[in-house]
């Protein structure tokens, strides 16, 4: 079977309402790449929103017409060409998110082309994994984020996650932080500030906070600085994690070799699909690090947290509830977790 075309579109989705001030105003644009075959199937993949424009453009141009006559399913040939031809120093950026799209569409085309889901080609661990929701979006009042995260919970979510570092001061965040955890209980309640601290404010929230009882604090530094992260991680108790939009293997291998991480969190939509992301949950399980997901693309993690025996739990971000509205298919849904579809491939579909 060979890819006869390669086709990618950049999509902007108007973003709810609580989403509007949420990582700028490109926060719901996204790639979204089709792979085609000479035996009719097609696979479907999905990037994120940097530089969508320049990604769209490679995939359609220089991935495109290397990858015409290619075996779909040998994705790691594939990969090996098209990085000897465009990216031979090893780089990331636009090369890395095509990659991204492109190894995800190959691998929905290898389940659609074996009849099974991607997950139970990778191994099958489990057939759901547990998500949490991202809700505690910066336009909430305190008001409207107590009730948000409560809604999430009561909706059976394995917890919330709120944004902190987004215009406020640390001590307005830490009073919204402690307002959520009295109305939630012992609910598991995570931090995210999209590597908006230096060490020092980092420190200091984490102060602010740490009776708490925090799940996790995510990307809480610029730069995801592995030293960084080290000196925070020995510094609080409350655990700490990245991942999300790192698009270096050596950088998940320096930061568990640092011992910078309580959690991993890599994302099959950047880091380089789901061949790149295997590898990552691969360095994490030796390392005894446990994963859990960020970034939004829940359905386009699922297939690996569940094929993997190290698979972890999966984020539902609040911010991209508007995207969700363009799949023609995706995940259900039950009693707080994602349910691997029985349909083969990646198991979610974008509408034409």
């Amino acid at each position: 079977m060979k890819i006869t075309d390669i086709r990618a579109a950049v999509e902007h989705v108007k973003p709810v309402r609580a989403a509007d001030a949420y990582a700028g105003q490109e926060s719901l644009t996204f790639v979204h790449c089709r792979v085609e075959t000479d035996e009719g199937l097609h696979g479907e993949g999905v990037t994120g929103r940097f530089l969508a424009d320049e990604v769209a453009h490679l995939l359609n141009g220089g991935f495109a017409a290397t990858a015409r006559g290619a075996a779909a399913l040998d994705i790691e040939a594939l990969s090996l060409q098209l990085a000897r031809k465009f990216n031979p120093r090893q780089s990331s950026g636009v090369y890395v998110s095509a990659l991204s799209a492109l190894d995800l569409a190959l691998w929905d085309i290898k389940g659609k082309a074996l009849g099974q889901p991607v997950a139970t080609l990778i191994g099958g661990a489990r057939n759901a994994v547990a998500a949490y929701a991202t809700v505690g979006l910066p336009a909430y009042t305190e008001a409207e984020l107590v009730a948000a995260c409560q809604a999430a919970l009561a909706a059976g979510f394995h917890g919330a996650k709120i944004l902190v570092g987004a215009g406020r001061t640390l001590a307005e965040d830490a009073a919204r932080i402690r307002a959520v955890r009295s109305a939630i209980g012992a609910a598991p309640l995570m931090l995210d500030a999209n590597c908006t601290y230096t060490l020092a404010e980092a420190k200091r929230l984490a102060a602010l906070v740490s009776d708490c009882d925090i799940a996790f604090f995510e990307e809480p530094l610029r730069g995801n600085d592995i030293p960084s992260l080290r000196e925070l991680r020995n510094a609080t108790s409350i655990p700490v994690a990245s991942g999300q939009m790192i698009q270096s293997m050596t950088w998940f291998r320096d930061a568990l070799t640092a011992g910078a991480l309580d959690v991993v969190q890599p994302n099959a939509a950047f880091c380089g699909g789901i061949s790149v992301m295997l590898r990552v949950l691969a360095l994490a399980e030796a390392h005894g690090v446990p994963v859990a997901g960020a970034g939004g693309f829940e359905a386009a993690n699922l297939p690996a947290m569940a094929g993997h025996a190290h698979g972890g739990m999966l984020e539902v971000h609040g911010a991209h509830a508007a995207l969700r509205t363009r799949f023609a298919s995706e995940p259900a849904f039950r009693e707080g977790q994602l349910l691997v579809p029985a349909a083969p491939g990646l198991g979610f579909s974008l509408r034409d």
